[in-house]
Formats: C-alpha cells, structure tokens, sequence
C-alpha cells in the first residue's frame, strides 16, 4: 500500500470513529412521556438491592411514566437511556410512591459500579429526606442527606443537577441544594431512573400498590 493511500485510509478510520463517538454521546431533548420512546429509552430487567425491577412494573398512560411498586413484594421498576449522556442540565419532574424503605433514584451511571455516578436519590415516605452522591475512579466522593421543604410523595416537584466539569450543582424545585467541585466523575454515562428497596433499608413490603409518576425529564447540554 502506497504512503497516499495509507494516510486516506488513516483518517476515513479517524472520520468514522469520530462520527461513532458523537452519535453514542445523546442529544438535548425532553420527554412528557405520552408515549414510551423506545429510541430514548429501555426498560431494565434486572434484581438490585432486596428486589425485582419488572418491566412488567413500568408503563405510560399518556401523560406520566409510571413505576408501580406492587403490594406485598420488593419489587419495582427502572428505564435507563440506550446513549450515553455527558456534561449539561438533567431535570426530573416526579412525584414518589409511598413505600416506606424504598428509594427513588435519577442519576447518572456507567458500569462498573463505583465507577462513574451522579445519585440524586429520594425516600419513598414522608420524611423528607433526600441524598446526594458522587462516585468516581471506584469510590465514593461525596455524599449528603438533606430535608426537602416538602412531602415528596404528595405532589409533583423538580428535582434537577447541573454537570460541569469542575463543579456538580443539585437543585429542587429551582432552589439550590449542594454544590461539588471535585471529585466527579469524568465520562458520559446513561441517565436513569429507578423505584427500588436498598439492603441498607428494612425492607418492609407495601400493603397495597403504590406508584412513582414521572411528568417529564429532559436534558439541555
């Protein structure tokens, strides 16, 4: 092979790599969820923490995503999106089931765990309480849990972090929470959302179903 045709052949590798990374990074978008839009997201099928996540759990009605936490068992329901998002503006407009030792989880997350990780994660009851978490590098960075001015589980609210490289800004309801400048994570990663029973909780199942709606969740780079 001639040294012309060699360095054609180098950078139509280079163009189409290029042209692979920007698709697998996603766009901005926002989703009001009156459909499931399978080319933004997927239903995982997977056990995390002391249950199931069934896609069976998971639906929308027109106008809310919808994660049923199914009465007596420790099951419940999570989508994660096919691409892979990086820095930007992730929003969540939610409002939680009422399952006492369950968490609801909008986070950011590349495998393996401790990795690569954003967690806003919110109690599934009436105690207000909300926590904030950072992984990077396999360990954890940061954490905080803090009270919410309200009872996330009687009504809808924003709930929304900023990604920057050098900083990480959570916000709820347009009112800023807590604020990182280190130790974040440095890669794009999917965009998840997730209704589930941690084992650090006591597990106690629900006596009657009980649902996470989710109104929209969108993404501005």
């Amino acid at each position: 092979m001639s040294r012309i045709s060699l360095i054609l052949l180098l950078g139509a590798i280079q163009v189409f790599l290029f042209a692979g990374l920007a698709k697998a990074e996603g766009t901005s978008f926002l989703d009001d969820f009156t459909y499931l839009d399978t080319n933004l997201w997927s239903v995982q099928d997977h056990t995390l923490g002391r249950g199931y996540l069934d896609p069976n759990n998971v639906s929308v009605d027109g106008n809310n995503l919808t994660v049923k936490m199914p009465a007596r068992t420790l099951n419940g329901g999570e989508i994660s999106t096919n691409d892979l998002y990086g820095y930007g503006s992730y929003a969540a407009r939610m409002k939680l089931p009422y399952a006492p030792t369950s968490i609801t989880g909008f986070f950011l997350y590349k495998s393996p765990d401790y990795q690569s990780e954003i967690d806003v994660e919110i109690y599934n009851d009436s105690s207000r309480q909300i926590t904030f978490t950072t992984y990077a590098n396999g360990s954890r960075t940061h954490t905080q849990t803090m009270q919410l001015p309200f009872d996330p589980t009687q009504g809808f609210h924003e709930y929304r972090f900023d990604y920057a490289p050098d900083s990480i800004n959570f916000y709820v309801d347009g009112q800023l929470m807590k604020t990182w400048n280190d130790g974040l994570p440095q890669t794009s990663m999917h965009l998840m959302v997730n209704s589930w029973y941690p084992t650090w909780l006591g597990g106690k199942k629900p006596r009657r179903d009980t649902n996470l709606y989710v109104d929209s969740i969108s993404y501005a780079q």
